[in-house]
């Protein structure tokens, strides 16, 4: 179906930024090593880290669809709970934002075109999702396909950033093949996908968020508020797009090895250029990436491997970019000891795949191998990787039992995996989500801590605007 409706934006006099005002912006730092001894090193590591800065005039406005599970399952305390975390996500939105709400359970259903965020129209939805009753099966593809139609459709679209927020607790029906069709979601916009309680697999959640967006695994419907406003937050900072990266080694340079985690997969050829598409950049968010050369033998300071890199900001057509060198100077020495955030990176990476090997052994059954796995990760940390050892113990946990960890850990240990793998914060719920939480930018701290005020008391609590939260970052961070 084709939808034209979505409402065309009023625009308010202190609200609406042009696109010339957006300047965000990008730091690039390169760690490794400043000497190194004159003959050939067959590896030495260089570090990136690519850091997002959003701008301080405002940000393009949002245009969010919500996807919401009311299949049988959702009854009682899991629709009540969503009721909640839609009217905090509503609170947040502002004045140059849009949502439409989409239910599905057999069939989907469009509860409101793309309407702009007021005081009226938060009413109005409001009402429509305080109405919402649980019944029938999980036709998760249809709610999908109808939100992607949404957003293709608008005729108001110049300008701004579209996403899908998508939330279920069962297994879809055999007709619905929700994965497979995000695959050709050919806008590229990213879906959040929140698999409620996790009493099923939830990798088709995991695999439709795999293009751009991040999954969460909300074991806790007590947490669902916490969840959305974690991406939610992630949603309304985008400080840099399309951002890629090129590293050109030259003057007998090689690059052997890159870990980039999801963002580069293909084989490296030691001659050639590597190029990494990284996508969008929160505010205060970044990337690492870990780059193993082969440097020949060095007399003075040389600089073998050019670093460059471009991206958009604020929906422009027109990219920034920016250069720099890796310069190492030859020294008559044996050895150099190695940068100690570089070492920090090899020991998350390292744990990170253990993990994965850990995964891969519970779901074949084999419980006892797999904590043998975070067993032997455990011992290779130190007092100063306190959130992977929290990570590996609640891991651990989750593999008590077989049950528990069908019914927990499996989808616990996909959000991570997928955390670790786009170095992207994602929702951990439990005791210990706060000591396992990764990746997380200043203001998803500050949208969660909102968050559960909220869930605790939503008719008194009074949640901060946006230029509070704005503020409060400055202030802070």
């Amino acid at each position: 179906m084709v939808y034209t409706d979505d409402e065309a934006l009023q625009k308010k006099e202190g609200e609406e930024v042009s696109l010339d005002q957006i300047d965000g912006d990008m730091v690039v730092r390169t760690i490794y090593k400043p000497e190194a001894p004159t003959a050939a090193i067959s590896e030495f590591k260089v570090l990136l880290e690519l850091k997002g800065v959003g701008s301080k005039n405002g940000r393009l406005g949002v245009d969010l669809v919500t996807v919401l599970d009311i299949s049988g399952s959702m009854r009682g305390e899991r629709i009540n709970k969503m009721k909640i975390a839609m009217r905090f996500l509503l609170k947040k939105l502002g004045g140059t934002d849009r949502l439409s709400v989409v239910t599905f359970n057999r069939k989907a259903a469009r509860l409101c075109p793309l309407l702009q965020i007021t005081s009226d129209s938060q009413k109005k939805i409001i009402e429509l999702i305080n109405n919402l009753e649980a019944r029938s099966t999980t036709n998760t593809q249809a709610g999908l396909e109808m939100a992607l139609d949404i957003l293709k459709n608008r005729i108001h679209n110049e300008g701004r950033r579209a996403a899908i927020m998508l939330l279920s607790d069962g297994m879809e029906d055999e007709e619905s093949h929700a994965a497979k069709f995000s695959a050709d979601n050919n806008d590229k916009v990213p879906i959040y996908t929140f698999s409620l309680d996790c009493d099923f697999d939830p990798q088709s959640l995991n695999d439709i968020a795999s293009h751009g967006g991040m999954f969460a695994a909300v074991t806790e419907v007590n947490n669902l508020t916490a969840a959305f406003s974690l991406s939610l937050a992630g949603i309304l900072s985008v400080a840099i797009e399309d951002l890629t990266l090129t590293i050109t080694p030259s003057n007998g340079y090689k690059v052997k090895e890159v870990e980039a985690g999801i963002y580069h997969r293909q084989k490296v050829d030691v001659d050639n250029p590597v190029i990494i598409r990284f996508g969008s950049l929160y505010d205060r968010e970044t990337r690492k990436v870990l780059v193993k050369l082969a440097l020949p033998e060095v007399t003075e300071q040389s600089g073998g491997v050019e670093i460059a890199y471009e991206y958009r900001v604020g929906g422009k057509d027109t990219l920034k970019s920016g250069t720099k060198s890796i310069r190492v100077t030859g020294k008559g020495i044996s050895a150099v000891e190695e940068n100690e955030e570089v070492l920090a990176e090899e020991r998350r990476l390292r744990t990170a795949s253990l993990m994965k090997e850990a995964k891969s052994l519970a779901d074949k059954k084999k419980l006892g191998e797999g904590r043998a796995k975070l067993v032997h990760a455990k011992k290779k940390l130190s007092e100063g990787d306190a959130t992977l050892i929290a990570q590996l113990d609640q891991l651990f946990h989750f593999m008590v039992s077989q049950e528990t960890y069908d019914t927990k850990g499996h989808a616990f240990v996909l959000a991570l995996e997928a955390s670790h793998e786009a170095q992207r914060a994602t929702t951990f719920t439990g005791d210990n989500a706060f000591k396992v939480r990764m990746f997380n930018t200043p203001l998803m701290d500050q949208f969660v801590e909102q968050a559960v005020s909220f869930n605790e008391n939503p008719e008194e609590y009074k949640v901060p605007t946006e230029e509070e939260d704005r503020l409060k970052v400055a202030l802070v961070y």
